[in-house]
């Protein structure tokens, strides 16, 4: 009679052991679908830097050292973007920043700039290397009690222009 009543008394803990483990599987789970959600929208957005940059350093006609200018790039980017498929994706023209730079050491360095600090003044057809860089807000959006955790993912091309160097 007491195997009974003791069988009786667990069953309400074995559903709540259950449903605790099910919690706990299911926040695992969608944090894994966020994980890869986010590692794709940071590869899409480093290929439509690289894309960027790749069409920055290409002359507009065979045969000339003419450049995009970084508007031009800027709107390459977004075709790109817009082609990939990344809905809901706002980026500012201001969170595109196209950088063209004359100095050497430039790759290595974090922003192009001459020694006084001021943007360099490369003489035409001097333009080495390219850079683009992408930023987007990314938000959780599969588990609600998460949604407040806001991170800016980055995506960031340099490429060397061969085309005008000595």
């Amino acid at each position: 009679m007491n195997v009974d009543r003791a069988r009786t008394n667990e069953r309400g803990s074995v559903l709540v052991e259950a449903a605790l483990t099910m919690l706990g599987f299911l926040i695992i789970l969608f944090a894994i679908f966020e994980a890869g959600r986010m590692m794709s929208i940071q590869q899409t957005l480093t290929n439509a830097a690289r894309e960027g940059a790749r069409f920055a350093v290409l002359p507009l006609q065979g045969g000339t050292d003419t450049l995009p200018t970084p508007a031009q790039v800027r709107s390459r980017v977004r075709t790109f973007l817009d082609a990939s498929g990344l809905n809901g994706a706002v980026v500012p023209d201001g969170d595109i920043p196209v950088e063209q730079c004359c100095d050497p050491s430039f790759p290595s360095r974090t922003t192009c700039t001459a020694p006084t600090g001021s943007p360099p003044q490369c003489l035409a057809g001097s333009i080495q290397y390219s850079r683009v860089t992408i930023t987007v807000p990314y938000k959780v959006v599969s588990i609600s009690m998460f949604s407040l955790l806001e991170v800016n993912l980055r995506g960031q091309g340099t490429m060397r222009n061969e085309t005008n160097l000595q």
